[in-house]
């Protein structure tokens, strides 16, 4: 059943159950964020933040922490740009304008909504030893936050093309949203973000993962319609 599922929220399956779990999904995401930010607002997650730094501290070395920022690169401009930028020439040689487009929205817009987003909450960095050099404010974490859009809106172009490979097709969609919680979980370890920043940044990117993702399928929905209407 589970996988019948899974066949219908391809490509070619219903738009409507595309559209109905895309919904579903980005609400419970939604709520979670609202959740979030009220026990930020009111000061009540401090805790939490503290007790999942502290775990994380447990694990400090200088050989896991030369490992741990290599890792949280790949969450940076420095690393993401370049790779955009090969997979959106891969696109467009292909002729996958809409993916194309829509891979660009993702980073993009994501990118722009996380910069007002810090503006808008002004949250300052932990007080605590920052193991790399930071800037700007805290919540919610934009590597987490675009880490988990842009990587998993690649995630998800992998899975969408890959269908021929079966089982295969998930090793990607898998490998990139470890990568993508491993990023985030990073900022946590180097003491630059709170916890509630990082899975602010995974509820956030969320929503925005899946309005793109189903802005996807319906510009795919309307060009094939276009298509038959044309013929």
């Amino acid at each position: 059943m589970f996988y019948q599922l899974l066949n219908r929220l391809r490509p070619s399956g219903s738009i409507g159950m595309i559209l109905m779990t895309g919904f579903f999904m980005a609400f419970l995401l939604l709520f979670a964020s609202a959740m979030i930010i009220d026990e930020v607002l009111e000061q009540e997650i401090d805790w939490f933040d503290k007790a999942v730094y502290d775990i994380f501290h447990r694990l400090h070395s200088d050989t896991f922490t030369a490992d741990v920022i290599f890792l949280t690169h790949m969450g940076s401009v420095t690393w993401v740009v370049p790779i955009f930028a090969f997979i959106l020439g891969v696109l467009i040689w292909q002729k996958q304008r809409i993916e194309a487009c829509m891979l660009t929205l993702a980073l993009g817009g994501g990118g722009l909504f996380n910069y007002f987003l810090k503006m808008l909450f002004r949250r300052d960095r932990p007080p605590l030893e920052h193991l790399v050099d930071v800037g700007g404010y805290s919540f919610p974490s934009g590597h987490a936050m675009v880490s988990f859009i842009f990587y998993g809106m690649l995630g998800y172009l992998a899975w969408y093309y890959l269908k021929e490979y079966g089982i295969g097709r998930w090793v990607a969609p898998v490998f990139l949203g470890i990568l993508a919680v491993v990023i985030g979980c990073s900022r946590i370890y180097l003491g630059v973000h709170y916890a509630s920043d990082v899975i602010a940044g995974f509820t956030i990117g969320g929503v925005w993962l899946i309005a793109c993702i189903l802005g996807l399928h319906l510009l795919h929905w309307y060009v094939d319609k276009y298509k038959r209407v044309a013929e």
